[in-house]
């Protein structure tokens, strides 16, 4: 049985014992378990001989996903740092301490979107020598937790994020430069039969990140104008293709 598989039937005994209806939110435990896994093996630090991985996680869900969750996400979070566990065995990182999962509410997610950070503890790996170790992620900007937390570690920041039409929860942009594309390889993958290949890019620009398109075969358009390079604002609407991306800078 695969880790997923496993984890789904854990969860959802968990849940026919919790609810007496159905479970009715729109956000689903396995969708957020399968972008954690992303969020780990993104955040991964290679070491000499050993890959390190994040053990903090944070997980921002809307008002109405928090009401219906309710108390479920203090089991729902020991699942997923058992399902982290199990990741990370699997692609032999290794772990500072247990995987800790922090559910909180963001008011400007709408029902059925969440959002995912992950951040490297102190006690893991530092950055090798002559590098600058990578901003941590944060949930800083939650309105209200819905499971017990432990105190922000220092130097935490919140990161811009997109919105993606298609997908159910938004993306994190981190890095110096994300990839837009239907490749697999591409840091945003996208089935768009009109996207290219390798259609456009997120490009970071000192404290702001800016578009840019990468010879595609229909163009990219911020906020309907075609653009071969753009900075963004927090709102913009990015087209490739015919899926649309919303740009949302950090909550500060």
């Amino acid at each position: 049985m695969s880790l997923l598989s496993d984890f789904e039937d854990r969860v959802g005994g968990a849940i026919e014992g919790l609810f007496a209806g159905a479970f009715r939110s729109p956000v689903q435990p396995a969708e957020i378990a399968k972008a954690l896994a992303r969020a780990m093996d993104d955040r991964r630090q290679v070491g000499v001989a050993t890959v390190y991985a994040p053990t903090r996680f944070s997980v921002q869900i809307s008002t109405e996903d928090a009401e219906e969750f309710g108390d479920f996400t203090t089991t729902l979070s020991g699942e997923l740092a058992t399902f982290l566990t199990g990741h990370a065995e699997e692609r032999g990182y290794k772990l500072a301490a247990r995987p800790l999962i922090v559910f909180s509410v963001h008011e400007g997610l709408k029902l059925g979107r969440f959002r995912v950070a992950a951040e490297m503890t102190s006690a893991a790996a530092p950055a090798p020598s002559g590098e600058r170790e990578p901003d941590a992620d944060a949930d800083a900007d939650a309105s209200a937790t819905s499971a017990p937390a432990s105190p922000p570690a220092t130097g935490m920041h919140v990161l811009a994020t997109v919105t993606v039409s298609d997908l159910h929860h938004d993306i994190a942009l981190e890095g110096e430069r994300l990839v837009i594309g239907r490749l697999a390889e591409c840091e945003v993958t996208l089935g768009d039969s009109n996207v290219s290949r390798r259609h456009a890019a997120f490009t970071r620009e000192g404290d702001g990140w800016a578009i840019e398109d990468l010879g595609s075969t229909n163009g990219t358009r911020l906020n309907g104008e075609k653009v071969m390079h753009a900075r963004l604002r927090d709102g913009d609407l990015i087209e490739v293709g015919a899926t649309q991306l919303r740009f949302h800078e950090p909550r500060r």
